[in-house]
């Protein structure tokens, strides 16, 4: 669980990475769960970067 903002994410987001490429996050301030699951695992540069504009893009969309 965060404790303090950090990028996208704000207080009381909670969940995992995984190390195959998988991700899930929890908002309850934002209403909001999402779960990317990608078939690269995290040692691949491409799987980290895609999981994070994931999040980014989510966010950001909540913005508009």
């Amino acid at each position: 669980m965060r404790t303090h903002r950090g990028g996208y994410a704000p207080i009381g987001q909670f969940g995992w990475d995984g190390g195959s490429g998988t991700s899930t996050y929890a908002d309850p301030v934002n209403g909001l769960t999402g779960i990317p699951l990608t078939q690269v695992g995290m040692s691949a540069p491409n799987s980290a970067h895609l999981i994070h504009d994931f999040w980014t893009t989510l966010y950001q969309a909540l913005d508009n």
